[in-house]
Order: C-alpha cells, then sequence, then structure tokens
C-alpha cells in the first residue's frame, strides 16, 4: 500500500482479502459490470472530465447529514463554488444544492441515475466530499465502498476527501472494547444501523485509504479510523441562519419556582442512552423534585430548534462517548448540555473551555439533582456554551481549519 495520508495498520494487498463479502446477486454484479465500463468509456472520451486546473468547485455528497450543507457554505468563504447533493432526504433538513430524491423514485431512471450523476460530477467538479459508506455510484454492499468509482477518482486526478458521521465507521468489537456500557449494549439489532462487522469495516477502510486524499474524523469516530485527521471538527453550526434568528441565544434569569425542563432529541434511543435519562427522572419525581422531560422525535430540524429554545437543561446522550450536533445548536441558543464525553482530553477542541457536563450513564441521576438545586449554574454553562460556539463552531472558524488543512495536505501529495 502507498504511503498515503491516511492508513489502516495491516491492511495489505488486495482488500478483497481482508474480509467476507456480502453476496451480491450474480444479475447485479452484471449490470453493474457493463453500466461501469460505458462509464469509463465515457470517461475517456470526455478530456474535460480530467483535473488539469485548480480546484474551483468541490462537491460534498453522500448520506443527507444535517451538516453536509452547512460544511458546503463554510467551504465557500475559501472561495471555491461548493454544493451538495444527496439522492435522498430525511424530514430532518432538505436544504441541499441538488436533492434527486424524486428523480430516484422514477423507475426507469433510478439504475441509470447514479452513473449520469457521476459523469456529470467528473465533468463539474475537481475536488470530492464522501462520507465513508457510499459514494455517488452507491455502495458496492451495505457500509462498502465501490473500489471500481474510487479507482476512476484516482484516474481522473481528482482530490477525494473522506469524512465520518458515526455509524459509516462504527464496529462493534472496537466499541465494546471501549467499556461497558456503550452504544452497542442494549442494540436491537446489530449489523442494521452501523457497519458492526470488523472485517466488513476493515475492507472498507482499506479501500477509502487507498484512494483518499485524506480522511477526516472526531470524537469517538477516531477509535474506528486509525492515522485519520482529528484537528477539523467539522460540524460548524451556521449563526447568521435566517439572520441570526435561528440560533439567537437566550439565557433566562434562574427561576427555582418553576420546573426544570430537559429537552432530549432520542432520535436512536438504545445508542443514545435515552432510558437512563427516563428512570433518573422517574426517581427523581418520585423523591418530590419538579422536573418536565420534553421528547422532540420525528420533526424537521426547525420545528426542534424551536423546542430547544424553551429548554432550561439539554440532554444529549450518555453512553457513545462524544457530543452530537444537536449539543452543539443547544450550546448556540445559549443552553447548558449534559453528555458522556469518554475521553474529554481527546476528544474535544479546546476541552478545557467546553462547557458540556460531562454525564455516563451511571451518573446521570446524581447529575441532574445537582444542576436541580443550582439554577445559577445553569446559566453560566448556557453562557460559556455560546461563547465556545462562536469561538470554534462558526463557519468562518470551520473554514479556517478547512483552508489550513487543505495547504497541508494537499502541499504533501506527490
Amino acid at each position: 500500500m502507498k504511503n498515503l495520508p491516511w492508513s489502516v495498520p495491516g491492511a495489505t494487498g488486495s482488500a478483497s482479502a481482508l474480509g467476507v463479502r456480502v453476496p451480491v446477486p450474480r444479475w447485479k454484479r452484471a449490470k453493474d459490470a457493463v453500466l461501469t465500463f460505458l462509464t469509463r468509456l465515457a470517461l475517456r472520451l470526455l478530456p474535460s472530465a480530467r483535473n488539469n486546473t485548480p480546484v474551483r468547485r468541490s462537491l460534498w455528497t453522500g448520506a443527507p447529514i444535517l451538516n453536509m450543507a452547512i460544511n458546503a457554505r463554510a467551504e465557500r468563504l475559501l472561495g471555491v463554488h461548493a454544493d451538495s447533493l444527496v439522492y435522498q432526504s430525511y424530514f430532518i433538513t432538505d436544504q441541499f444544492t441538488y436533492n434527486l430524491r424524486r428523480w430516484s423514485r422514477v423507475p426507469l431512471l433510478r439504475t441509470l441515475l447514479p452513473y449520469l450523476v457521476f459523469l456529470w460530477a467528473c465533468r463539474r467538479y475537481q475536488r470530492f466530499h464522501f462520507y465513508c459508506n457510499r459514494g455517488l455510484l452507491g455502495p458496492a454492499s451495505p457500509g462498502q465502498f465501490r473500489p471500481e468509482e474510487l479507482q476512476m477518482l484516482r484516474q481522473l486526478g481528482k482530490q477525494v476527501y473522506f469524512w465520518t458521521y458515526g455509524a459509516d465507521v462504527r464496529t462493534r468489537a472496537i466499541t465494546a472494547g471501549l467499556g461497558e456500557p456503550n452504544c452497542c449494549t442494549a442494540c436491537p439489532a446489530p449489523g442494521r444501523a452501523c457497519v458492526c462487522d470488523p472485517e466488513r469495516g476493515r475492507e472498507n477502510l482499506a479501500r477509502i485509504a487507498a484512494a483518499a486524499t485524506a480522511v477526516f474524523a472526531m470524537g469517538d469516530m477516531t477509535e474506528y479510523t486509525p492515522g485519520s485527521r482529528n484537528d477539523l471538527f467539522f460540524w460548524p453550526v451556521d449563526l447568521e441562519a435566517d439572520r441570526s434568528r435561528r440560533y439567537a441565544a437566550h439565557y433566562p434569569a434562574p427561576q427555582s419556582d418553576r420546573p426544570l425542563r430537559i429537552v432530549h432529541t432520542p432520535n436512536h434511543r438504545h445508542f443514545k442512552g435515552t432510558q437512563y435519562l427516563l428512570d433518573a427522572v422517574a426517581r427523581l419525581r418520585d423523591q418530590g423534585y419538579a422536573i418536565e422531560l420534553v421528547l422532540v422525535e420525528g420533526v424537521p430540524n426547525r420545528q426542534a430548534l424551536e423546542i430547544y429554545r424553551t429548554a432550561d437543561l439539554v440532554f444529549d446522550q450518555c453512553l457513545i462517548g462524544f457530543h452530537g450536533y444537536f449539543a452543539l445548536e443547544a450550546m448556540a441558543m445559549g443552553k447548558p448540555v449534559l453528555c458522556y464525553l469518554r475521553k474529554p482530553q481527546e476528544y474535544l477542541l479546546d476541552w478545557e473551555n467546553c462547557p458540556i457536563v460531562n454525564t455516563p450513564a451511571d451518573r446521570v441521576e446524581a447529575t441532574l439533582r445537582e444542576l436541580l438545586g443550582d439554577r445559577a449554574r445553569l446559566h453560566d454553562l448556557g453562557c460559556r456554551g455560546r461563547r465556545y460556539v462562536d469561538t470554534h463552531f462558526t463557519l468562518a472558524a470551520f473554514a479556517e481549519r478547512l483552508r489550513r488543512a487543505y495547504q497541508d495536505v494537499e502541499g504533501k501529495r506527490p
């Protein structure tokens, strides 16, 4: 394996030798082979698809993760025309440059669309950003990149950057090794939400390592991507959205004459430790504490933000070991946040000034009890949270980290 900016220890030779492949029907393999051959042929006839100019256009694509379009907006601050593209979108947000959901539903187009989009993208963009589980052509099998897509991009001289979001790299064995309880402890369906299988994960990481300009991870995701860069912290918050109204910070005066309002977004209850919160709140109520618990599920991001705004305290998770984007949004609105941080000094940006209250599963009840009697501390944590986001997680702050990374990584390319 070449000496690349990111590599998997022990990964040598063909990626196919590193793990067991998920069986693919013969007819599908034949169809993909024919379409891939035609795509390669078309690219040879399109000299404009080769990278012969400095980067002017960049494409962020893959799973319709909330922050993908926001990252593209941050990259535009560097003078690059950055777009985002998805084939499907969830209820959370649809703020992408290109949302091909309708076209993906057309039976006659469903098979050809990824290849047509790939050809169009190769002509238009010099830099590509993917998550670690699929590209424009779709996955080879669940959670695995298609090697031929990566080969074509490298042959064309494209810059190919990979980013993690959690489930795209998380394997069960490594998670178990981090200690109990963890986000796999109560998983109801192993293999469905995350990569899970270690062989499949190693195979996919080897493919990515052989093609990547660089791979970026952060927090607990660095545990699954050895050698990746962990200094980008790529979840910026667009504080100027909706004329700065979306994340307008509120610092209510401490009030002890009403129930403490806790807001939690349990989009994956088993992974976030929602049950620990429910149990803790129930026990505290039995002890006479006034607590109001609001669970935000299945609502668009804009509606969810309105609910976050009413919180006295936000609970992120108590199992994963790293904060989510939800925590940053809450801090941007001046809300104190509870979250389990497994390795604060390693996982956090400017960990000494991060005001998140470290709350593992076995400390949820005790931490809530402490804060119930100290409303002034909640107010202080909220103020510090907004300062933390203002300092480190604005679009401009992320764009500056991205600029330095490009200079560093691309300056080392052969």
